[in-house]
């Protein structure tokens, strides 16, 4: 009979499904005629550890235990006609290519071969070009392709896997690197669960604390995690941590083909794994006497899941170095403000190796700029002089899109989407219409729908017009885009990176995705097009979170030995946020920052808890969001209840918010869970939803 934790295949309704045993019983609670059999038990299971770990989630998020056991699942073991497909390979011919001209991408796609055969869809994605560029390289004789049966390793290829092996050049440890380790060296191997937070400036060196403490921690037999905060930087640490520390190293994340999922999951099962990198899902990966999870940039928001169950990857961590002894580290330049109450240990990093220095950061008043281009005439200037220089620049622009909404300037009628409260996003590119809410997608009209008098303009450019804007000065092959339009897998993330690593000179325009981890040392120049993004949102994080992103992206530049600049364009440069962050004055931030949230009453110093109600009928949310905050207010648990307070519209559905506040280490999950749990079966009835999020990140 399967144990606990074991995965079966079991009939439901028509179909087969899998499921995870939860426990046995000696007899059933059911009549034996009603009884199906367990068609499959399979290979792989849920370990004691994992299965525990998923009961202590849904008791802590208030989440259906099933979900949490979802998070914990194997990879199926079977791929249905994976061995019959055919996966095309780039081969050198043995030409020489000098003697032959070639175009730039032509010779990237040589670049990314290094001489050896390789599948097409990986050089390409790594290159960043499209299949064209290949048709001069055949022709001329120079490769030659070909077709071979996939594999697992084909199948699921990816340049984010990583290549080559141990032999990288190991660099001296800085004093304050030195120092560093010692003091987490000891956490690490104190025999009790520890956390620590490595709270060092952008380009302070903390990676290479990282690796020397995964090798400590190899040294004593023991395997690590290494959460980073976005799928597309998985590729470049993945190579940095397989140069270094070879085969043990797995890449993990929710991008992975089935097939490349498959084999890094029997890799770490089997133990010939021990080193895990890998975006949030990587926090659940089954290694065996672990040792060591680090968080890296740590602050970012990504880590919370914004899906049932709606977890955050940090508590997860601490839930498994809880289980398992060994030290959790975060690591950033930002902390959170929870993370400075949380962590049994500070470890600061002030410096820069190498004498690198961080930017000069310069206010770019956009108050004072009439050309009414998003880029100030100040800042062109600056993008031409390091073109001229054959150097390298960053521009952040934290919006995606063409763009943000289409007006009519006769009678002032915004497009909005039918089902949400959200105004249509232009995509240019793709000539289409998109709400980032529920990601509707229609065609733009010619003339204003409502008055029939007008054509519509575009207002609050995205990443896609600030390229635009931006290729009247560089042409487009040294040009690249970073948001998640161009880069919605690892794989072309990385390409894009790749590229622009290569590229002398070079721009590359984004959204927060050029702000996180690149390590980059050709960038002399950083520039934000518009440092109030976010500002103004309805969140009490978004002080933190501007002084976060902006310190995060100031820090892409001057990482090696050329002097470094930085340009904010702001509309509002008195605001302290803003101020501290251009100052690089982060304990005034932190000090002001903290004080705020205690006076108001906001974590770290409570804890919330955020509940939705949603339903097609205003009248029922209004009505049942009342009663719902009624029935907690009734509850004698300490809980402040503020709300219902409406939000906009998504998908159709009506919402409105309530949330629970609990002095820090008192928030009564179990009462609140009843409460809402008692809630839900009555709303259930009437087609009106209840969603819990406790600790949440967001408000919107």
């Amino acid at each position: 009979m399967p144990s606990q934790g074991a995965v079966v295949a079991v009939p439901f309704g028509s179909r087969t499904v899998r499921a995870v045993v939860v426990g046995t019983a000696e007899t059933p609670a059911v009549d034996t005629a009603a009884l199906r059999r367990v068609e499959k038990v399979f290979e792989w299971r849920v370990s004691g550890e994992l299965f525990e770990l998923a009961r202590e989630l849904s008791a802590h998020y208030l989440a259906p235990l099933g979900a949490c056991l979802r998070l914990v699942l194997p990879p199926h073991t079977t791929s249905r006609g994976a061995a019959s497909r055919k996966v095309k390979w780039i081969l050198p011919t043995g030409a020489d290519p000098d003697g032959v001209r070639l175009t730039a991408k032509q010779r990237l796609v040589l670049q990314q071969m290094a001489g050896e055969a390789r599948p097409v869809a990986t050089v390409l994605a790594a290159a960043g070009v499209s299949r064209s560029v290949l048709g001069g390289l055949v022709k001329s004789g120079v490769v030659c392709l070909e077709e071979r049966a996939a594999t697992d390793d084909t199948a699921g290829s990816n340049p984010a896997s990583g290549g080559g092996g141990p032999g990288q050049a190991v660099p001296v440890p800085t004093e304050e690197q030195a120092a560093a380790l010692r003091e987490l060296s000891e956490h690490l191997t104190a025999g009790e669960p520890r956390r620590a937070l490595l709270w060092g400036v952008t380009g302070s060196g903390k990676t290479e604390v990282y690796l020397r403490l995964i090798e400590e921690n190899e040294a004593r037999g023991r395997s690590t995690i290494v959460l980073v905060p976005e799928i597309a930087l998985t590729g470049a640490l993945g190579d940095r941590f397989h140069s270094r520390l070879g085969e043990k190293v797995a890449v993990w994340h929710s991008g992975l083909s089935p097939a490349r999922r498959r084999r890094e999951y029997g890799r770490v099962c089997e133990g010939r794994a021990t080193v895990v990198v890998g975006a949030r899902s990587a926090v659940f990966a089954p290694v065996e006497r672990l040792g060591l999870i680090v968080i890296d940039e740590s602050h970012d928001s990504s880590y919370k899941h914004d899906d049932e169950p709606r977890y955050s990857a940090r508590y997860a961590a601490w839930q498994r170095v809880k289980r398992s002894g060994g030290l959790l580290l975060e690591g950033t330049a930002t902390p959170r403000c929870e993370s400075l109450l949380e962590n049994h240990t500070i470890v600061r990093m002030r410096e820069r190796p190498g004498g690198a220095v961080l930017p000069h950061v310069e206010v770019v008043d956009m108050r004072r700029q009439g050309d009414g281009r998003r880029l100030a005439p100040i800042t062109r200037e600056a993008l031409a002089e390091v073109l001229r220089r054959r150097q390298q620049a960053v521009v952040l622009l934290n919006r995606r899109g063409y763009a943000a909404f289409q007006l009519c300037e006769a009678c002032g009628h915004v497009l909005m989407c039918d089902e949400c409260d959200a105004s249509l996003v232009l995509h240019r590119h793709t000539g289409r219409l998109v709400c980032h809410r529920c990601g509707a997608v229609s065609r733009p009209p010619g003339i204003c729908p409502a008055c029939g008098a007008a054509s519509l303009s575009r207002g609050v450019p995205g990443t896609e017009h600030l390229q635009e804007e931006l290729s009247s000065l560089v042409s487009s092959d040294r040009l690249f885009r970073l948001d998640s339009d161009v880069a919605g897998t690892a794989s072309k993330a990385h390409a894009v990176l790749s590229s622009f690593q290569q590229a002398r000179p070079g721009v590359l325009v984004g959204t927060q995705m050029v702000a996180k981890g690149h390590d980059i040392s050709g960038v002399t120049l950083v520039v934000v097009a518009d440092a109030d993004v976010g500002l103004y949102l309805p969140d009490f994080r978004a002080a933190e979170r501007t002084f976060q992103l902006l310190t995060q992206v100031v820090g892409r530049a001057g990482r090696g030995s050329l002097p470094a600049r930085a340009l904010v364009q702001t509309w509002n440069p008195g605001v302290s946020c803003i101020t501290m962050a251009i100052e690089g004055d982060v304990a005034a931030f932190y000090k002001s920052e903290l004080a705020g949230r205690k006076q108001l009453g906001f974590p770290p110093y409570r804890r919330l808890a955020r509940l939705v109600i949603s339903c097609p009928r205003e009248h029922a949310v209004r009505d049942e969001a009342e009663r719902v905050a009624q029935r907690l207010r009734r509850l004698e648990c300490g809980f402040e209840v503020w709300g219902p307070a409406r939000l906009p519209r998504v998908r159709g559905r009506y919402r409105s918010q309530v949330l629970v506040s609990a002095a820090r280490d008192s928030l009564a999950l179990e009462p609140l869970g009843a409460v809402c749990e008692k809630a839900r079966r009555v709303l259930v009835k009437q087609g009106v939803d209840l969603m819990i999020d406790v600790d949440p990140e967001w408000f919107g």
